[in-house]
């Protein structure tokens, strides 16, 4: 998608990166995770309640891919409304990182047990002197499994990284039904918390590429929820774009940037460090927030 002035409302230049804001029609964005129900349902009460939607959606400027923002816009779906305010990068950018959720396990079950439970699911469970789990992902090793002292390969043939994911949330539910905790974490945080004794297993994930991430959503192949870790240097926050001004369905996309262009150019934005608190939420990249 080309960058012109009818294509986006406000432009933001950091360092490595440009962040474009736009209206947009929802229906020319392809989100590459799948949806959890109850966190669309969420969004939509929060949306409902704050009569706008407060931070835009990020996606790939060319090929319109949903990076980050999956809930928001099958909130807005759920709402009847057509229209949801995005934030365009380039998504070659090196700058932009995919990296992976691993699973963390942590219950009362001895950690061998977890190995048993996966088992049960009918998968292979195969014990391995190489740490590396570079392989992950590529058939028939669906992930690994990490625990203090020994690794662990998951085998399960599968066609593609979409199989492969269902094989992980089919062992995610085996293990919480058998009373286990499973969490996301980052790849350093949980391989962290299984060295300091803060979870009994660790399940690691394949490794996705941006080519890999944009080939599944064209191809409407949602992955998994948290089988990809965006890490995108800068974001917008607070932009908070009224429901009211979504809903003019009588009115163009240019019509409606230009009037967005108007409504930000009058406020005030400040930029925030990585690690600063938005409304309860810690970021890890650069913020540009809106200022009422």
């Amino acid at each position: 998608m080309p960058r012109t002035s009818k294509t986006f409302a406000y432009a933001i230049t950091e360092g490595r990166l440009r962040l474009d804001i736009a209206i947009l029609d929802i229906s020319a964005l392809h989100p590459h995770e799948e949806v959890i129900p109850e966190l669309r349902d969420y969004l939509v009460r929060s949306i409902k309640a704050d009569r706008c939607v407060k931070n835009p959606v990020i996606v790939d400027e060319r090929s319109l891919v949903v990076l980050d923002g999956v809930h928001r816009v099958a909130a807005l779906q759920k709402l009847g409304i057509r229209r949801i305010p995005v934030c365009l990068v380039d998504y070659r950018n090196p700058a932009i990182r995919v990296l992976s959720w691993y699973r963390t396990v942590r219950g009362s079950l001895d950690p061998d047990q977890v190995v048993l439970q996966i088992k049960k699911v009918g998968y292979t469970v195969e014990k391995t002197e190489n740490s590396s789990v570079k392989d992950v992902g590529h058939s028939p090793m669906a992930a690994a499994l990490q625990l203090r002292e020994q690794t662990f390969l998951i085998k399960s043939s599968f066609k593609d990284l979409q199989e492969a994911f269902a094989i992980i949330s089919r062992i995610e539910s085996r293990l919480k039904a058998a009373g286990l905790t499973v969490r996301y974490e980052t790849e350093s945080d949980a391989l962290d918390g299984l060295e300091k004794g803060w979870v009994d297993a660790v399940i690691c994930t394949p490794k996705i590429s941006k080519e890999e991430i944009i080939q599944y959503a064209l191809k409407n192949q949602a992955l998994a929820w948290k089988a990809t870790r965006h890490v995108i240097p800068a974001r917008p926050l607070n932009v908070n774009v009224p429901l009211a001004l979504l809903t003019r369905d009588e009115k163009s996309l240019a019509q409606l940037n230009k009037e967005l262009k108007y409504a930000l150019t009058g406020r005030q934005l400040t930029r925030l460090p990585p690690g600063s608190v938005v409304d309860g939420r810690r970021y890890d990249e650069e913020l540009y927030v809106f200022e009422e």
